[in-house]
């Protein structure tokens, strides 16, 4: 089927109208957004002869990356800073230790249980790894859940700060699985790992203290702060591609300094960039959707769905249990529901984009399972966030 400009263009505002719409009705069911932006790409997409073709692996993976900076950017720009002391260790914890638990315990149940190689199992666990801010946070405001003190801002930081660990994973099993990949080893990736997280830690420091001067000695108009900010975002992007380091962890710390910092228009910002990311995170599943063939998820969706349950109960919780087992202070309760909420979104599908397009044998079959894994996780979890906090008692009570 051909489209031409003002078709696209048609149909791109359309679908955005859609969204808002599809998104109320799976509010109502206590189910994040991301399901109804999800459906509609599948309902238009790549789903039967009267679809529209869309196969291009590569454009959406740039895309996505450069839209989860955004969303990134826009969720360490609102993060309080203060409120983030306290539990710092343990937010890093979970998206350090966490994310490497759960891809070895996913990578042994999937070596173990379906026969799959090793290298192969920790791809998959590499990539549905990572958590996702976005899908339990619109469920937190569909259902005005207030949790109680430091178990929002744990969630939070672990949700904004697990990614690259993620990320740099997907990355370098994808690099030990490609012809040529003898001479990568423990030492190698330790390396590259260092210089990933320097790289993107420092060009991160380094940006949000300069953005934060340049905003406070340069005079600009109003409506140009946010598009000085969205070009900085773009600039991190481009440049830790450039000098191997974690995108994502860069705009993160650039946006938690720019967002504790004093300046003025800073609340103007915060709310374009919180619509903006709404539109980032829209278009973002809207194309993830339509990348998905329908017709293979078949083939795939009872290794997706043993997975997706070997993620849930167990993998999650020994990987939260493991990472907080150092802090006393966090009691079993936390524990349990830090556990459950663990939901998988948009990243995974993402990430799991990153062998498809290195074209990795077998890739697309680790993708669609990534998708059912991602489906499985928000109907389970997604649906009963405000249930397991009620039942674990750290929702907090209503005066």
């Amino acid at each position: 089927m051909h489209f031409t400009y003002p078709t696209i263009l048609l149909a791109a505002a359309i679908f955005i109208i859609l969204n808002l719409v599809a998104s109320r009705f799976a509010a109502r069911f206590g189910a994040p957004t991301l399901l109804a932006t999800l459906a509609l790409g599948l309902a238009f997409g790549n789903g039967g002869s009267f679809d529209f073709d869309y196969n291009y692996p590569t454009l959406t993976l740039h895309l996505s990356e450069l839209a989860l900076c955004i969303i990134i950017f826009t969720g360490g720009f609102e993060a309080n800073w203060k409120s983030f002391r306290p539990i710092l260790w343990q937010g890093i914890s979970l998206a350090t230790l966490g994310v490497v638990t759960t891809m070895f315990v996913i990578a042994a149940l999937a070596h173990w249980l379906l026969d799959w190689p090793w290298l192969y199992s920790l791809l998959l666990g590499a990539v549905v790894s990572a958590t996702d801010a976005a899908a339990v946070f619109s469920i937190m405001e569909n259902t005005n859940l207030k949790l109680k003190s430091g178990v929002r801002e744990v969630l939070e930081l672990e949700s904004g700060a697990n990614d690259p660990m993620a990320f740099f994973l997907t990355l370098s099993i994808t690099a030990m699985l490609l012809p040529g990949s003898a001479g990568i080893n423990s030492f190698s990736l330790v390396g590259d790992f260092i210089q990933t997280m320097v790289v993107g830690l420092g060009t991160g420091l380094l940006a949000g203290r300069l953005i934060h001067l340049l905003v406070i000695r340069i005079p600009l108009k109003r409506g140009q702060f946010p598009i000085v900010l969205l070009a900085w975002v773009v600039i991190l992007y481009a440049v830790n591609d450039l000098l191997g380091g974690s995108a994502f962890l860069s705009v993160y710390v650039a946006g938690v300094i720019l967002g504790n910092s004093p300046w003025a228009q800073r609340d103007i910002n915060i709310h374009f960039f919180e619509s903006l990311a709404w539109l980032m995170e829209t278009s973002l599943f809207l194309i993830l959707g339509l990348q998905v063939y329908v017709r293979d998820l078949p083939a795939v969706i009872m290794e997706g769905l043993m997975l997706a349950a070997a993620l849930i109960f167990i993998a999650r919780p020994i990987g939260v249990g493991l990472s907080l087992s150092f802090f006393k202070n966090v009691g079993w309760q936390a524990k349990m529901f830090y556990a459950w909420v663990g939901l998988r979104g948009a990243t995974p599908i993402v990430f799991a984009l990153i062998p498809v397009v290195f074209k990795v044998p077998d890739a697309a079959k680790i993708f669609n399972i990534a998708f059912v894994i991602v489906i499985a996780s928000i109907l389970v979890q997604g649906t009963t966030v405000a249930f397991a906090a009620r039942l674990t008692g750290v929702k907090k009570p209503t005066n």
